[in-house]
């Protein structure tokens, strides 16, 4: 059995309907409520009470979403997901999973036409955790991550599962237009891939004193705008597979 007593539904969070049909699928829906515009699933899957929520594109929906769920639900933990591009390099295919070791706010800074510095450049951090500045990077829980890669290594050996990496996302407000961006972030970051929401929701997580965790499809190459070489919909499918396994075996031994 897992050693984690946190008690409280499991809030999961993405940014667009479309990338949840799988899960809402597979969760019965108990009852529907909204809090202002945002509306908040109420279901349970493998006798477990899960919260979803579609919270829009982009940093501020997403975290307005998590302070919304937060605030207003006694959530033992939160989980993103959704779709992400695939940096060039990290050594990951189209259709893979990542699991996030930390997101990392690629926008926040100094930028100059010529270089960008971090927000510690300018002395002022986003939020401080137990005492210590935090200022780009924002971590993931360790337990949910170990976890998470004790019950995916074992279904790994057992079943025709997707391909799953762990590693450093980044979070931007503007997504890489084209290839020579996606390698200035991809070089100086050491990522797996990039997104838009991630980071808000870990800082709010962070505010809160709630364990945070993030799984992506990766869709298309960081970079490259031709949607028809996009892969979304088998990412899509393979995250949800990784995330309603997790949450059906959690618990498990």
């Amino acid at each position: 059995m897992s050693e984690d007593k946190r008690s409280g539904p499991i809030a999961l969070l993405a940014a667009l309907p479309s990338e949840g049909e799988l899960i809402l699928q597979q969760c019965k829906i108990v009852r529907t409520e909204t809090k202002g515009d945002l509306k908040i699933y109420r279901t349970t899957l493998a006798g477990k009470e899960i919260i979803v929520v579609f919270s829009g594109l982009g940093k501020v929906n997403a975290a307005a979403a998590a302070a919304a769920l937060l605030s207003g639900y006694p959530v033992s933990r939160l989980w993103v997901w959704g779709s992400g591009g695939a940096y060039a390099l990290a050594g990951v295919e189209i259709g893979d999973v990542a699991l996030a070791s930390e997101e990392i706010f690629g926008d926040e800074g100094v930028a100059t036409i010529s270089s960008w510095q971090p927000l510690d450049a300018i002395g002022i951090s986003l939020i401080d955790s137990a005492g210590e500045p935090i200022f780009n990077r924002m971590g993931v829980d360790p337990q949910e991550l170990k976890r998470s890669r004790q019950l995916l290594g074992d279904w790994q050996r057992v079943v025709l599962a997707p391909r799953i990496h762990v590693g450093p996302f980044v979070t931007v407000s503007a997504v890489s237009g084209s290839s020579a961006r996606a390698r200035l972030l991809s070089d100086r970051f050491g990522a797996l891939c990039e997104n838009m929401e991630g980071g808000a929701v870990a800082q709010v997580c962070l505010r809160y004193g709630v364990p945070f965790m993030e799984i992506r499809g990766l869709s298309n190459r960081a970079g490259d705008r031709g949607k028809k070489r996009w892969q979304l919909k088998k990412a899509l499918n393979n995250c949800q597979r990784v995330l309603l396994f997790l949450l059906e075996n959690w618990d498990k031994e």
